[in-house]
């Protein structure tokens, strides 16, 4: 009777090409794969197909890839390492499937509190629409750009870098206000001369401008504010047993007398928001409970950036920034807000190439971030507190060579290469070979071929037919393979077109940060880091 209710898998490596092996019959001296090399086999001949010329008749063939071994025998009897991981016989007929998975890069969840570069109007960055042309090289600071297509935007300055008489380099002085996404800027012939002379055409910018929401808020004096976050997700769960939650507070000192008058020394006045805004980034840092999840960054009331004590000197000095340590308040500014950028910021530690095993956990779920201003009984809806705008949704990763490393060792371990819990005995049956050909710290493509073979005599068996599907890991799309199998599966079956299960759009985070994947254990990598 067929055994399973799904498909069987089955997992190839081929990181190192769709080879390129002609003619032969597998096997044979010249005609061997090797390691990370896949190819296909014609079902009777066992000859190697023609990469570059799939059949033109509906004829069988077998995927075939190169041993991840070195050696052939690990004693005088237990031998038939280097031989080649075959698939059973493909029908064209009887794929129902041919599909891609591209690898994903994670995605942190950040969202923004307040006002900051992202939830306000201003440019945060420009695109070279048009680089000009005839132009005067070299570098002319604080240029003003005016918006040519809705005149809104205003108060835009930027340096501008001319090589080889056009533009090459455009940076943003001042961000102004009132810009949108995707207008046009240029700069003005009386403003720039020396570029936008009479026989020049002047250059042109696409802008990319934060999202305009009303996020000012005035925060005054004798009063205490209140910020509630919660962290959820696999990694709090796995630190607490629980969801993390924090309420941190910030209370903006007693307000001042208004010129000595008695009667107004009580009257509330603005402070300056961005000692708020620090206030709670401090709390966040200093919390055992939620500062291993988040990365805070503050943005003051001229939009100028803050990082945590302790971040990276170099990535502060590439950056032009500083830490909130070093901030000094000259006070409140009527009209201008500061805000708070939360970074999701959780790293999973991980054990080496050589004391890894298949049981060992590895997260892939990114921390989800939720923030809300409360009042003293922690009610969020009783006032109109501070906004909060989401930026970059979670985003979990695919392709991860974790991954990819524990298919590929249970694939052979149905080829009873299994893979040993002991070190010495893994090494002795080459256990590790896996990690010659898997980076898991890289991410890979990932093609499958779903096909079955049909039981037309099977009066006791639940199903008819059992279902296999072929894994290509890869490094990187293969087009020589997906022309090929399109090109052999059009001539008989309807399945002649390649899915693609791609990435969402990316997101692109307006606040830079210093994240830096860090592996306290040491790095995954062979045994001579870590022995």
């Amino acid at each position: 009777m067929a055994y399973f209710n799904h498909a069987f898998q089955k997992t190839f490596v081929g990181t190192n090409g769709f080879t390129d092996l002609n003619g032969g019959k597998l096997g044979t001296p010249g005609n061997i794969l090797s390691g990370g090399q896949f190819a296909f086999v014609n079902a009777k001949t066992w000859t190697l197909q023609n990469t570059a010329t799939p059949p033109e008749t509906c004829c069988n063939l077998i995927l075939a890839a190169g041993s991840i071994y070195q050696r052939d025998k690990i004693g005088p009897y237990h031998g038939g390492y280097l031989e080649s991981n075959k698939s059973k016989e493909i029908n064209p007929k009887y794929v129902s499937k041919f599909y891609r998975v591209d690898p994903c890069d994670p995605q942190n969840n950040i969202i923004h509190i307040g006002h900051t570069p992202y939830t306000s109007s201003a440019a945060l960055s420009l695109a070279i629409t048009t680089a000009g042309s005839d132009l005067e090289d070299g570098v002319y600071t604080d240029i003003p750009l005016v918006d040519t297509t809705a005149p809104t935007g205003s108060g835009l300055i930027a340096t501008i870098t001319v090589t080889g008489n056009e533009v090459v380099f455009v940076q943003i002085t001042n961000g102004g206000t009132g810009w949108v996404t995707n207008d046009v800027v240029t700069t003005s012939a009386e403003l720039i001369p020396a570029i936008a002379g009479e026989v020049g055409v002047q250059p042109t910018f696409t802008v990319t401008a934060g999202i305009g929401a009303n996020c000012c808020k005035d925060f005054l004096c004798g009063e205490t504010y209140s910020l509630r976050i919660d962290v959820k997700g696999s990694p709090a769960l796995r630190f607490l047993n629980h969801n993390a939650y924090l309420t941190v507070s910030y209370y903006t000192g007693c307000c001042v007398d208004n010129d000595g008058d008695p009667t107004n020394v009580l009257i509330p006045t603005p402070v300056d928001s961005t000692k708020v805004m620090i206030g709670w980034a401090e709390q966040i840092v200093n919390s055992p409970l939620i500062s291993p999840f988040i990365y805070p960054v503050v943005s003051d009331e001229s939009g100028t950036l803050w990082y945590p004590p302790g971040t990276s000197a170099a990535f502060l000095a590439a950056e032009g920034v500083d830490t909130w340590d070093h901030y000094i308040s000259t006070g409140h500014v009527d009209g201008e807000c500061a805000g708070l950028v939360l970074n999701g910021a959780y790293v999973d530690t991980k054990f080496g190439d050589c004391t890894f095993q298949i049981t060992d956990f590895y997260e892939k779920e990114p921390v989800r971030l939720y923030a809300s201003e409360v009042d003293l009984n922690g009610d969020p809806c009783v006032f109109s507190g501070v906004c909060v705008v989401t930026e970059c949704q979670g985003r979990q990763a695919m392709g991860l060579g974790e991954s990819v490393a524990r298919d590929v060792i249970l694939s052979e371990q149905y080829r009873q290469n299994f893979f040993s819990s002991d070190f010495r005995i893994r090494e002795i049956t080459q256990g590790i070979a896996v990690f010659d050909y898997i980076d898991r710290l890289s991410s890979y493509t990932r093609y499958y071929i779903l096909h079955n073979v049909p039981r037309f005599n099977n009066p006791t068996g639940v199903f008819d037919n059992d279902q296999y599907l072929l894994q290509v890991i890869t490094d990187g799309t293969v087009a020589a393979f997906e022309a090929f199998v399109e090109g052999w599966l059009s001539n008989c079956s309807d399945c002649t077109e390649l899915e693609v299960a791609d990435c969402v759009t990316t997101c692109n985070p307006v606040v830079p940060t210093p994240f830096v994947p860090v592996n306290p254990l040491g790095p995954v990598g062979p045994c001579e880091n870590i022995l």
